[in-house]
């Protein structure tokens, strides 16, 4: 399981899932889809929807890992 976001590399604070089925940083998505890109960033195939939904597994993960550093 990665926890960096695959547009900025960085580790992810508030990961969504977006209908390509990848989990981006809420803020770096969002830039995506509001700068008018109706594409994946990581497949680059059109999307159906730009529904944003919480990936909250991911964020449980990412809290545990960054306690335990």
């Amino acid at each position: 399981m990665t926890f960096t976001c695959p547009i900025s590399s960085e580790i992810m604070k508030d990961p969504v899932i977006l209908c390509d089925g990848h989990t981006y940083e809420r803020a770096f998505i969002q830039m995506w889809l509001d700068s008018g890109k109706n594409t994946s960033p990581n497949t680059n195939m059109d999307l159906k929807n730009k529904i944003l939904i919480e990936n909250k597994l991911l964020k449980t993960a990412i809290t545990e890992y960054q306690q335990k550093k």
